[in-house]
């Protein structure tokens, strides 16, 4: 190769050192970090700070071909705790698990109708002892009826459906109803995207879209690693999450809202023809107070309103800015999930709107 045509490859290449370098810093100054794969947590074996720290989130969670996780099968007592960064403890709970489920009584379960809780880890109980779930409270006010918590850390509205379905299915003639609780925030997790994956990494997700008038099940969506480029630049890493969130065919929030609106009509009607009730427990949560969260709920009440669904919007007491206050309804003011009052709240609600659904009789 002449010299003056090595200098010309070495232009062109140093050219394209320079546009990368460009565009990683400004990648670094004006964007978002990108959704990566972080692997420290599973390094730190003893790291407990994150309550969404991977270390606990795998070890109570198997994967599922469908769901794309579920609990653990085994009989278990699992420990969870949360220390800030300033080294002091927010909560320091166990879940006890039995058969795939949070358990909602200390006793045997009575032999009455079956009510299924369905749901995320509202439902489910993220950082709560077992007699502080909603679930659990729920048993104790209605002694007569069976009372089976379904909820999942991390569920989608449509997972959290699909976990519900399959508890129903088991024993459809002995089950009564299926209270769903759904918290607008769902609705980002209906779409799928990579910001969201990376979190229940290194799990799948189902993914469904509105077909024909209905809801149908795609695929199941995981994650992109991207390799260790994506990994520490976030140019690449932006990219990486772009690319792999087009190619799985990502709706937009207004496109995820109606899914989420369809997903829950859908299975409403599925579950009506087993015969088994089904209501819908809008839940508040921190930030619940947003423009687009008072518009999605706005929404989702209209449409589960046409398909003559039971609402229950719990009502809890805000601030003057109209957000629930940390310190009386959350675990902690890092971990903004509901405590016991909060369940209390919720119980006392839910109970008699049960009644005038009829369900709480046996």
């Amino acid at each position: 190769m002449s010299s003056s045509r090595k200098k010309e490859v070495l232009a062109v290449i140093g050219s394209l050192v320079v546009a990368l370098l460009v565009g990683e810093a400004g990648a670094r100054m004006f964007l978002p970090p990108p959704a990566r794969a972080d692997r420290s947590a599973i390094i730190a074996a003893n790291e407990i700070r994150k309550p969404s720290n991977r270390i606990t989130f795998q070890s109570l969670h198997r994967p599922d071909p469908e769901i794309g996780w579920v609990l653990n099968p085994s009989s278990l007592q699992h420990r969870a705790r949360l220390i800030d960064p300033q080294g002091v403890l927010q909560y320091d709970v166990v879940y006890s698990v039995e058969s795939g489920r949070r358990k909602t009584s200390s006793s045997p379960p009575p032999a009455g109708p079956e009510v299924v809780a369905a749901g995320c880890s509202f439902t489910f109980g993220h950082g709560l002892n077992d007699q502080d779930t909603w679930p659990w409270l729920l048993q104790e006010r209605l002694p007569q009826l069976h009372v089976v918590n379904t909820g999942c850390m991390g569920y989608g509205t449509d997972q959290a459906l699909m976990a519900a379905e399959r508890e129903v299915q088991q024993h459809p003639s002995q089950t009564k109803a299926v209270i769903f609780g759904f918290a607008d925030f769902q609705i980002e997790r209906n779409r799928c995207t990579q910001g969201w994956l990376v979190t229940v990494y290194p799990f799948s997700k189902p993914m469904f879209a509105i077909r024909s008038g209905d809801v149908e099940y795609v695929k199941q969506v995981r994650f992109w690693n991207g390799g260790a480029v994506a990994q520490y630049s976030n140019l690449f890493g932006q990219m990486t999450n772009t690319i792999a969130n087009r190619i799985a065919g990502i709706p937009s929030h207004e496109g995820a809202r109606d899914l989420t609106a369809a997903l829950l009509t859908s299975y409403a009607r599925r579950f009506q023809k087993l015969g088994v009730q089904f209501v819908v427990a809008m839940l508040p949560y921190h930030g619940d107070n947003s423009p687009q969260a008072r518009t999605d709920r706005q929404v989702i009440r209209q449409r589960l309103g046409d398909a003559g669904i039971p609402i229950l919007t719990v009502e809890l007491a805000r601030d003057a800015k109209g957000a629930l206050n940390e310190r009386d309804f959350m675990v902690s003011k890092i971990d903004r999930h509901p405590n016991r009052r909060y369940n209390l709240e919720l119980t006392s609600q839910l109970v008699p709107f049960l009644q005038s659904s009829g369900i709480n009789e046996p």
